[in-house]
């Protein structure tokens, strides 16, 4: 199908129009990502939020922020690794789509902000989403939900993040995990494939800025990929919860969430797939914008309390 008009709209109405990121420093990249906050607008009310440091990596702090819509009882929690492309990884960015799942999936969540590329570039911000995921698990009673329902997620390239850390985990602690949800995650280096090619321009992340956040996380290493990076390649897959894809059909990283959650499915994993037919990369802030991308949305989260709570 099309692209939905109401998303057409908001492209055609961006007054620099399209632009190419390498011509962009990286405060620029940031600055181009932060405007996303002013498309998503306040989210909705959210009975507790607060800021937690959650030990990291070597001595580090990871930042991250907990969502908990009824604090005074112990819901579900998901950790979601917030996107930006590696760069721009940011819990304010992210923070009314965040919301938005804690509210209508009605479960905690603890939103965790990796380091950023080029300054940590891989494997730094795996090694936080690894070291997040893991600290959550043994403390989920402590942030007021259930050790038993435990789940992750991620956004884009916090997608990728949220991914190796459930790999990690299932390796370490299998069966700790209920679910695992992407929405429109970047999971590969391969900039040639098909969705690659049919939406190089036009749909929000275009081709040459998906290679440029690409060679900040990686540098040299682009050239041969580690499978730690790219989920979409890593070998061993199996041991991984149910599973839940929200892609756009507009994206160049449609084509590769498709490769690895069919992987996913020959490896036993049960999958759930939804292709966003008609909607561009970004909706997941364009509730405002888009009648389309508030139901993907709402069905998205509301799907994540249902993996979360499928036990029950």
């Amino acid at each position: 199908m099309a692209l939905h008009e109401e998303m057409r709209a908001f492209l055609d109405s961006a007054p620099e129009g399209e632009v190419d990121f390498h011509d962009f420093t990286v405060p620029e990249v940031r600055t181009a990502v932060d405007g996303w906050m002013e498309v998503a607008l306040e989210g909705p009310e959210v009975a507790e939020v607060k800021d937690i440091a959650v030990p990291g990596p070597g001595g580090t702090t990871i930042r991250a922020r907990l969502y908990h819509p009824r604090p005074e009882q112990a819901l579900p929690l998901l950790v979601f690794v917030v996107g930006g492309g590696f760069v721009a990884n940011s819990l304010e960015v992210e923070d009314t789509p965040v919301r938005r799942i804690a509210a209508t999936a009605q479960v905690a969540v603890l939103a965790v902000e990796c380091r950023s590329a080029p300054e940590h570039p891989f494997p730094l911000p795996n090694e936080d989403a690894a070291a997040a995921l893991a600290w959550a698990v043994e403390h989920a009673a402590e942030l007021g939900a259930d050790p038993g329902r435990i789940g992750v997620g991620g956004h884009s390239s916090g997608g990728a993040l949220a991914i190796g850390a459930a790999v990690g985990l299932a390796r370490t602690r299998p069966g700790r995990l209920r679910a695992l949800a992407v929405i429109t995650p970047s999971l590969d280096a391969d900039f040639d494939t098909p969705s690659y090619r049919r939406y190089a321009h036009g749909y929000a992340l275009t081709r040459v800025n998906a290679k440029w956040f690409w060679t900040q996380y990686l540098g040299e290493r682009l050239a041969d990929p580690p499978v730690e990076a790219t989920p979409a390649r890593a070998p061993l897959v199996d041991g991984l919860p149910p599973a839940l894809f929200q892609l756009a059909e507009f994206d160049v990283l449609h084509d590769e969430a498709l490769t690895l959650a069919g992987r996913l499915r020959d490896a036993g994993v049960p999958v759930t797939v939804s292709r966003g037919e008609g909607l561009m990369h970004g909706f997941f802030y364009m509730d405002r914008v888009s009648g389309a991308a508030a139901a993907a949305n709402r069905g998205f989260a509301e799907r994540i309390g249902q993996l979360l709570r499928a036990a029950d």
